[in-house]
């Protein structure tokens, strides 16, 4: 597992962070989630949120999934620009791995745009692969390219649908 860099902290997502949350979510993202949307994931059964504090206790970063049957799907995962490249993304997406290698699930799912390189760049370089494309998924018509990383051998991929 990367290591985090030194002082910050990876921790359990709670409803007092959802303010800096959806903050982040809209400084960094062309289609935000609204603030409501966190609020109702947070502490919800067959969820995964985990968020990393800055050493002077302010939001880096964050990841919210939910388990859809057996893989965990990524929903949003962000880090504040001043600490992109740093490897705060790459802690939360091996944190969300280890916990769905721990309930046993086939792997971590998500929808990347195609435009988005440097997250697509990231999400090979940690072993997701292209299983394929939902034509104009994002509210602005972008298609999303489906990933996934499985946590079981190789060959045991889902179906896209």
């Amino acid at each position: 597992m990367a290591a985090l860099p030194q002082g910050f902290l990876s921790r359990p997502a709670v409803t007092e962070d959802i303010v800096a949350v959806a903050a982040l979510e809209a400084q960094v993202f062309p289609d935000p989630w609204p603030r409501h949307l966190y609020l109702q994931e947070v502490g919800q059964p067959l969820r995964f949120q985990r968020v990393i504090d800055d050493t002077d206790g302010a939001l880096a970063a964050y990841l919210f999934a939910c388990w859809q049957v057996d893989e965990l799907h990524v929903l949003k995962v962000a880090s504040h620009p001043i600490y992109q490249g740093r490897g705060l993304a790459t802690t939360l997406i091996e944190e969300a791995r280890a916990e769905a290698e721990r309930s046993k699930g086939r792997g971590l799912i998500l929808e990347v745009r195609p435009s988005n390189r440097r997250a697509f760049m990231l999400y090979r370089y940690l072993g997701f692969h292209v299983l394929g494309r939902r034509p104009r998924y994002y509210s602005d018509g972008e298609d999303a390219l489906v990933m996934f990383l499985p946590t079981a051998p190789a060959g045991d991929e889902p179906a896209v649908g």
